[in-house]
């Protein structure tokens, strides 16, 4: 069969820092595609001078992935969005892909316009990484999610199982018999065997570490985990470990000092060892008020690690509450407290529901994954070419 090339349209590489679960899971399928039969590529749009831009470009460039775009964004986005989609229409008439597979709203509404007005007609596939995208227009994302997605890409991904449902739920969808696929993201199989390092130095050994990993953004509900830790350290003394760096970070510091948790909590910014990390944590805690498919539950779930997230979509599918971890209403920082504090004093049940979602994360690799999408573009280009 002919070699396809797919290229990723994402926001960027700056993973952790100015970019999120989406693009890391992107870049990440764009390197574990099977060389000898994909030519890959990834777009990012955007370049923010980030130490991680270097880490994920050296992994993509090792992986034999071609990397375009990358431009620096003024701050005004029609402006800079013009310039990305003038960039990535000169780089798709040179690599050509057979697919363009996009993350983002903004990279959904390029990769549409490329379908419909670039010479080549890539095939158009979207992956939906969150069922509340559009946050901020939601005027334009009705309009294209509504009216117009649905007609133009080839096929619509959802990563989890609520994503899915809104996205049959379309009146235009549900008329054109169009349904999304579902295809959860994963995790490396190789950290079900990960050996954790030892514990982190400059804190006490003797204090639960409750751990939250995450952009410092309003979605993440780091401010509800704030407010919730001061009840949490008074009852238990843990220390809390956030890592993960945004534009909320001067708040939440701010709030910290403020609540007298500045002597507990403590920001780690953006790491390359969330692993190991994780591996010394007592417990991991995802206060999201909306999420897509969290993977850095299941990287708590593969370690052994207990879990307490907010009932939000994603959250909800890999943990069962009282099973394989706890579940707390979102945007409630005293049940999130009331939650974190059962299961850091029952040890015994803590430990129960870990090994159970241990169990349950095997479900969720990333290679399985990987070999999913590898099947759909090789389906989507068997059919377009016996057109």
């Amino acid at each position: 069969m002919k070699r396809i090339r797919v290229l990723q349209l994402i926001s960027g590489i700056a993973i952790g820092d100015h970019s999120g679960g989406a693009e890391q899971f992107a870049a990440r399928l764009a390197i574990g595609l099977p060389g000898d039969r994909f030519d890959r590529a990834v777009f990012a749009m955007w370049q923010y001078g980030s130490p991680t831009e270097d880490i994920w470009r050296r992994k993509l460039e090792d992986a034999g992935v071609q990397i375009a775009g990358m431009i620096h964004p003024s701050g005004q986005l029609w402006p800079d969005l013009y310039r990305a989609g003038q960039i990535l229409w000169s780089f798709t008439s040179k690599f050509q892909p057979h697919i363009i597979n996009s993350h983002s709203e903004r990279g959904d509404t390029l990769n549409a316009l490329l379908r419909v007005f670039h010479r080549t007609s890539p095939l158009a596939v979207r992956t939906m990484h969150t069922d509340q995208q559009w946050q901020e227009r939601p005027w334009a994302g009705r309009l294209l999610t509504f009216g117009v997605f649905p007609l133009l890409f080839k096929r619509e991904i959802a990563i989890s199982e609520q994503t899915r449902t809104v996205m049959d739920r379309r009146p235009l969808a549900r008329l054109i018999h169009k349904s999304a696929n579902l295809c959860y993201n994963g995790i490396d199989e190789a950290l079900f065997d990960y050996q954790a390092p030892g514990l982190i130095p400059d804190l006490p050994p003797d204090r639960p570490r409750v751990v939250i990993v995450g952009r410092l953004a309003q979605q993440k509900g780091h401010r509800d985990l704030l407010q919730a830790f001061v009840h949490i350290h008074h009852m238990s003394g843990a220390h809390l470990l956030i890592i993960g760096s945004g534009p909320l970070e001067a708040d939440l510091r701010s709030q910290a000092k403020d609540l007298n948790l500045n002597q507990v909590v403590h920001f780690l910014g953006s790491r390359t060892d969330v692993p190991a990390l994780l591996a010394t944590a007592d417990l991991l805690v995802s206060a999201s008020l909306w999420e897509g498919f969290p993977t850095v539950i299941l990287e708590a779930m593969a370690l052994g690690i207990p879990v307490v997230a907010t009932e939000v979509s994603g959250s909800r599918e890999l943990i069962r509450s009282g099973e394989t971890g706890l579940l707390a209403p979102p945007g409630q920082p005293d049940a999130l407290s009331e939650a974190v504090l059962a299961l850091l004093a029952d040890k015994a049940t803590a430990d129960r529901m870990a090994r159970a979602a241990h169990e349950r994360a095997r479900r969720f690799t990333i290679q399985n994954t990987i070999a999913t999408y590898a099947e759909l573009y090789e389906t989507l280009c068997m059919h377009q070419r016996e057109k």
